[in-house]
């Protein structure tokens, strides 16, 4: 860490994660760059980051509205005020559509869908509340999570949303999480998706439904958006602060991670390694690579140290090629592998402000599951 870090966080006990909101205000900036170069209208997800706070300074700088994972997110953000709200997520269960629907009534709110069993369940829920709901239909770019690439299913489903009373057709969702590193980068893998993505939309404007929205996201593949045609919105989550995923495929630099856990090094008995009070609690237990030498968070301070275990309370660090190794009681800062992951795992965490102050933040939308 550096000094003026070392000095404004010493009285925290570790472990706990800290944030650089001069680092959080420059992505959401950089952000916003590219979209407004291309068109694109942003909206947040906040799934990376849970937090209220974060979630201002997003919409301050021109999102048009956020999306979340969970109707508990939704519920959390709209403490906000009127926020237009996408819940990009297939909300399957007769208690997220009654809450969904309970919370139309304030909100603007989109849920993305793939099936026709989630839009009768929403459009009940909404016709009880006399409310209406928008639809996004969920377009497979490639992961096979969920979604479709048929065209006829998605103008079907479309043409449902549209006609069920409750519900309105609002547009289209796709997710390009299956590129990243070479492949985010390859202008042949956007050619691909068009390939798939193009039928779609012309049959869906043959069909008088041409998407209003056409919501695209992931952070690796997100200064390429606009290789995908006919996108109108990006879905901005892990970028807003990254992390060792995205900067180890070379999709951010050192300087753009904003989140990092601190930790201390707590036994050096064994050379070549140390042990810090970080262990999977605190880090999560996410590996980056399945199949090669594993690691599980990178060490700002010593980059030739590996993290290689993580028990609950405990981080083992292979230390062995570091000239000079951490010593004992020192503090180490880590950019963690997945930080939604991360910031899920804590109740608060420390920020820097642009004016040098540390305060403290409620991680607001915590373990909302449902």
């Amino acid at each position: 860490m550096s000094e003026e870090l070392l000095k404004i966080t010493r009285t925290v006990p570790t472990p706990f994660l800290l944030v650089e909101e001069e680092i959080v205000r420059k992505n959401i900036n950089r952000i916003h760059d590219y979209a407004n170069r291309h068109g694109f209208s942003v909206r947040p997800h906040i799934k990376t980051h849970k937090s209220l706070g974060i979630a201002r300074m997003q919409l301050g700088s021109g999102a048009v509205g956020l999306a979340v994972a969970k109707v508990e997110e939704a519920e959390v953000m709209a403490r906000l005020g009127p926020v237009d709200i996408t819940v990009a997520y297939p909300a399957v269960g007769s208690a997220r559509m009654e809450r969904l629907s309970k919370l139309s009534l304030k909100q603007t709110i989109r849920v993305a869908v793939d099936s026709e069993y989630l839009l009768n369940e929403l459009g009940s829920a909404a016709l009880k509340q006399h409310t209406t709901i928008g639809i996004l239909v969920m377009f497979d770019a490639g992961l096979h999570r969920c979604g479709t690439a048929d065209p006829g299913q998605i103008v079907k489903l479309a043409q449902h949303a549209e006609t069920h009373p409750g519900l309105g057709f609002d547009g289209i969702q796709m997710y390009l999480g299956n590129l990243y590193g070479d492949a985010a980068r390859d202008p042949q893998s956007f050619k691909r998706i068009n390939r798939l993505w193009e039928p779609v939309y012309k049959s869906l404007c043959a069909a008088g439904l041409q998407p209003e929205t056409i919501s695209s996201g992931s952070t690796p593949s997100l200064e390429n958006t606009h290789l995908v045609r006919h996108v109108t919105e990006i879905r901005v989550g892990t970028a807003v602060l990254n992390d060792y995923f995205v900067l180890k495929f070379n999709h951010c630099a050192l300087k753009d991670c904003a989140a990092r856990v601190v930790a201390t090094v707590i036994s050096d008995v064994v050379p070549g390694r140390v042990i810090i009070d970080a262990g999977s609690k605190a880090l999560s237990a996410k590996q980056l690579l399945r199949h090669e030498d594993l690691e599980m968070g990178y060490i700002v301070e010593y980059p030739d140290a590996r993290i290689t275990r993580l028990h609950e309370e405990h981080g083992w660090l292979d230390v062995s090629c570091c000239n000079h190794p951490p010593r004992i009681g020192e503090r180490l800062s880590i950019v963690p592998v997945n930080v939604s992951l991360c910031v899920n795992l804590y109740d608060h965490f420390y920020i820097v402000t642009r004016s040098g102050n540390l305060q403290k933040e409620r991680v607001d939308a915590r373990g909302c599951l449902v």
